[in-house]
């Protein structure tokens, strides 16, 4: 029982306090990868901290059901006098339908992002479907991207089957050719990252979630670091000056409207990855402070088990 305590306790710290310190340390975007490595962690760790913790509390119940009020001692002193009282039968119901409701709703979320993640897919085919036909007969654009008709530049990919970039003509004609070449490699950056699968994992649990910060702002600044990622995959291949000056050609006169499926070029926080191009900032502190981020995150379940295993010498029995 004081693991499980203890589980979810260490998943309400992490939820609470982590976002904040991810963003004030991403906030510069000087170490994307990193960053989205630390969020990923963060995530991970409570959803695994819930998992665990249910199902320790179900084993556990499971394990004392004819006593079931040692269940309840633990490190949780209080309830202690509780169990002493004798509320028999009623508090035992009790802790099984406090079990039964926690896997259930550990269910349902697991239900859910499954069926936000295969939405995605399809709505991702169809509209790469609807690309294709739009397309026609008309010239593939570089590395077989797909061209439409468009008012408004545009450049985007879709992770579909097989993986489609998708090329407007007013993007063709609004980029030079070292610009455009810049801009594919920041959509093939993604797809061979697979950025979208991160990104509808991460949305559909902030959706599923609305009211944590750990999932909102964690999908809203992993999708601004994977932009910045891809960023840098470009202006490997390219200058960073290039990429810079295509996405400023994107966005003008406006930012261009893109799917929700897609990753497009020009469709995340354009301003301060030109910024981030054009002045890069100084990683180290960053690199530094994210490092200790994810140390805390990967040594608290040690310190958890730790803290557990010293629980009877601390407690009252």
């Amino acid at each position: 029982m004081s693991l499980a305590v203890c589980l979810l306790a260490y998943s309400m710290v992490v939820a609470v306090l982590g976002p904040p310190l991810v963003l004030s340390t991403t906030r510069t975007g000087a170490a994307p990868r990193l960053g989205v490595t630390v969020w990923l962690a963060l995530i991970g760790s409570v959803l695994l901290a819930w998992a665990g913790g249910a199902m320790l509390f179900v084993a556990q119940l499971a394990d004392s059901w004819d006593h079931v009020g040692q269940v309840l001692v633990g490190c949780v002193a209080g309830l202690r006098l509780i169990v002493l009282g004798g509320y028999g039968r009623g508090l035992q119901a009790g802790l099984v339908a406090l079990a039964a409701l926690s896997v259930v709703a550990l269910a349902m979320l697991g239900v859910r992002v499954v069926v936000a993640l295969c939405r995605a897919r399809r709505h991702t085919r169809a509209h790469a479907l609807t690309a294709l036909i739009a397309a026609g007969e008309s010239p593939r654009g570089p590395g077989g991207a797909l061209v439409i008709d468009s008012a408004q530049p545009a450049v985007y990919c879709l992770a579909s089957r097989p993986h489609t970039i998708v090329v407007t003509r007013a993007a063709l004609e609004a980029l030079g050719d070292h610009q455009l070449h810049a801009v594919m490699a920041h959509e093939q950056a993604h797809l061979r990252g697979r950025h979208h699968q991160l990104l509808a994992f991460t949305g559909a649990l902030s959706k599923i979630l609305p009211n944590l910060r750990l999932f909102t702002d964690g999908a809203t600044d992993i999708a601004r670091l994977l932009e910045m990622c891809a960023d840098d995959a470009a202006a490997r291949r390219h200058s960073r000056d290039t990429v810079a000056d295509a996405l400023i050609a994107l966005t003008l006169p406006s930012p261009p409207v893109t799917p929700v499926t897609a990753m497009a070029a020009a469709g995340v926080s354009v301003t301060q990855r030109v910024q981030r191009l054009v002045f890069p900032p100084n990683p180290t502190p960053a690199r530094l402070g994210l490092a200790l981020i994810l140390a805390g995150v990967l040594l608290s379940p040690l310190l958890t088990v730790g803290m557990t295993a010293l629980a009877p010498m601390l407690c009252v029995v």
